[in-house]
């Protein structure tokens, strides 16, 4: 895989710097799969690495892929904010209308409500540059690890009820998106779902490697 950046931000709602995480590309773009595989927000090894979901996450989840047959080495594989947010909370990407009028903040609009909440407008671009990425390599298929890119992708809120159904991508129409577990969440407790879990990229090995 490409080697991912490893820089630092400074917003003005922030005063700590914020370790960035660039994407991975495929290590050989003719063996493309086609398959991009999007998360939430890199985590404190991902920023130590500077590769995404290379922590206890990304070991899971790359022993699904093996499990499903899936080489990791042939996928784009990124989240949706490439900054470490505070305490690994990704809602510090995201603010109540109410708290961002108090605070003088901005509010990306365009991108509609996370749940009550709405992406705060110095980390839209973060979406920007997800759809650019996707747009410069036109997956065949891209997979949603969590609520969050689940939204990012296609603007729909409410996970449980939308896993391993094709939804349409916004960020590049025509392309389905596969909603799924985020690997974290299974390890919260939920080892039940691994079966479920490991049909859905089982699901999509088939219509794109």
């Amino acid at each position: 895989m490409k080697q991912s950046s490893l820089a630092f931000d400074v917003t003005a709602a922030n005063a700590k710097p914020l370790p960035k995480v660039g994407y991975d590309y495929p290590s050989d773009i003719k063996e493309w799969s086609g398959l991009a595989l999007i998360g939430e927000a890199p985590g404190a090894e991902e920023a130590r690495l500077g590769h995404p979901f290379v922590g206890r996450s990304g070991q899971l989840l790359d022993k699904l892929l093996v499990q499903a047959g899936i080489d990791r080495r042939r996928c784009f594989v990124g989240n949706v904010f490439r900054f470490q947010p505070p305490a690994n909370k990704v809602d510090h990407f995201f603010i109540s209308r109410r708290a961002a009028a108090a605070q003088n903040l901005p509010i990306a609009e365009a991108y509609g409500q996370f749940g009550s909440t709405w992406c705060r407008g110095d980390f839209a671009v973060e979406i920007d540059a997800l759809r650019d990425a996707l747009i410069q390599l036109k997956p065949r298929m891209i997979m949603a690890l969590g609520r969050t890119p689940m939204w990012a992708l296609t603007g729909v809120n409410g996970l449980l009820d939308k896993v391993g159904k094709p939804l349409d991508c916004r960020l590049l129409p025509g392309v389905p998106v596969i909603p799924t577990y985020h690997p974290s969440f299974i390890m919260r407790g939920n080892w039940g779902l691994q079966a479920q879990w490991l049909q859905h990229f089982l699901a999509v090995k088939e219509k794109t490697i």
